[in-house]
């Protein structure tokens, strides 16, 4: 007669942690990973509202953009931003292009966290230096 087993193996329960370890790894990978795509859509989406705040400043002020490029530094959920627009004439006279990008004030690198692009028109707007 044979003696008779009770339990686990010492071989059966080393490959039963094993198998447990490596799905711990994965699950607290992929938390790990979800957390960093839930941040970078955090910043990616204050950065947008930065510029969105920024184009309607643009579209509020009582004269047409002028031409050329200008920057500042903003603070939107606790984080400092640095917007920078440029204004660009287009073929149409009455039309203007805006350009803006977003990057984190705090980088070293420059990271464009949004951009965005729009056209102004001078209707409804004064006459600035004898055009529109």
């Amino acid at each position: 007669m044979s003696p008779r087993r009770n339990g686990f193996t010492l071989l059966e329960v080393l490959v039963a942690v094993t198998v447990l370890a490596l799905a711990l790894t994965a699950i607290i990978a992929g938390g790990g990973s979800y957390a960093r795509s839930a941040t970078t859509m955090r910043d990616k989406t204050l950065a947008l509202w930065v510029a969105h705040n920024r184009l309607a400043e643009l579209d509020l002020q009582p004269a047409w953009p002028d031409i050329g490029k200008s920057s500042d530094d903003v603070t939107m959920g606790g984080i400092q931003w640095t917007w920078h627009v440029s204004v660009q004439g287009t073929q149409d006279p009455t039309l203007r292009r805006i350009d803006i990008r977003v990057e984190r004030k705090s980088e070293k690198q420059d990271y464009v966290y949004a951009t965005l692009s729009s056209f102004s028109s001078c209707a409804g707007k004064p006459a600035q230096n004898g055009g529109c």
